[in-house]
């Protein structure tokens, strides 16, 4: 999946001597505040034409993002992209035209990556991102519709197994041309560009530092479960592996990701089970080395919060119109 995942590291756009000039005429931070708006009047494709760049920032309570356009001195053409989005999504996929990847408009490119992103820098998927972007991309994140279901959604994901601690990233962000994540992934902002035939490609954004620190949740045996605000991480044998992460439109999670997701973590018999809480309180249980993670209908698990213990291999629920003890068998059975 992640072969068809392309890497070009922006140029210090800032530091190349562009003329920044804030609503009063005057130098100042490389950012605009919000609802202000910043303008940039520089050669930035070395044609010896100067280009115009203007960018501004908008929020509100639950949403937010910096909205930027290039005017190519040239030829009059504008381009024009955001990160609007929820504060509760740990992405953004923003599609942008093919020329952009040209090697004479690699000036325009790392230009709106500058503006587009400050402060944020290009970097690699590493586990978090991974298991993000296999949950997007797989077909079965759906509900499920039977009488005899214990999940109400089921999420899959290839486990991905790295030496040593997993350290929570920070943010950064990419360029991907991976067809079938592009097509999958909700694109929230209503005036962003689709992707098509002339977008190919698009810059994914990732606000990991959401995540917050690593801390201990559960351990059972060589077996270690740690858990940040948004997300769980299984060690075991000295290697570390993603297993959950939450984000708003894919495990109906929290409107921001200030506040955290995951209330507590459970370990049993390869289990794993996760109390989490966004617009409705969730109990997912994964099998990792299956790879596969499901969220409990909500007459097992209601919506207003249960409460589960895990004992003599049986998931003990309590609140739900069908709570009772579940057995480990079943659970597995229903997660395939």
């Amino acid at each position: 999946m992640f072969r068809s995942l392309s890497f070009a590291l922006a140029g210090p756009i800032l530091a190349a001597g562009l003329l920044l000039i804030e609503p009063n005429g005057e130098p100042g931070a490389p950012g605009p505040l919000l609802g202000q708006e910043r303008l940039i009047k520089q050669d930035l494709n070395g044609d010896g034409i100067v280009d115009v760049l203007t960018s501004r920032a908008e929020g509100g309570s639950g949403f937010g993002g910096d909205f930027v356009t290039l005017k190519d001195g040239r030829t009059g053409r504008t381009y024009a992209y955001d990160t609007w989005g929820s504060y509760g999504q740990f992405l953004r996929l923003i599609p942008f035209d093919d020329e952009l990847m040209r090697p004479e408009k690699m000036g325009f490119k790392a230009a709106l990556e500058a503006a587009l992103f400050p402060d944020i820098p290009q970097g690699t998927v590493e586990g978090s991102l991974a298991w993000l972007v296999d949950a997007y991309s797989r077909t079965d994140v759906m509900s499920v519709s039977s009488d005899e279901a214990l999940f109400s959604q089921k999420i899959r994901f290839e486990p991905r197994w790295t030496d040593g601690k997993v350290v929570p990233p920070a943010s950064y962000y990419l360029v991907t041309a991976d067809e079938k994540f592009l097509r999958s992934f909700p694109i929230s902002s209503e005036d962003r560009p689709a992707v098509g035939a002339a977008r190919r490609q698009a810059w994914l954004v990732y606000y990991a530092h959401n995540h917050q620190a690593l801390e201990l949740a559960a351990a059972s045996g060589e077996v270690e479960i740690y858990k940040t605000a948004h997300g769980v991480v299984v060690r075991e044998g000295g290697r570390s592996c993603w297993v959950f992460v939450n984000d708003e439109v894919l495990t109906d999670g929290p409107e921001r990701l200030r506040w955290p997701s995951i209330k507590s973590v459970q370990l049993a018999e390869g289990l794993v089970f996760i109390h989490h809480a966004g617009r409705e309180e969730h109990l997912f249980v994964v099998d990792h080395r299956a790879g596969v993670a499901g969220r409990l209908i909500p007459d097992l698990f209601p919506a207003s919060g249960g409460s589960f213990e895990v004992r003599d291999r049986r998931l003990l629920l309590r609140g739900g119109l069908g709570a009772g003890p579940i057995e480990f068998s079943m659970i597995r059975e229903g997660l395939r």
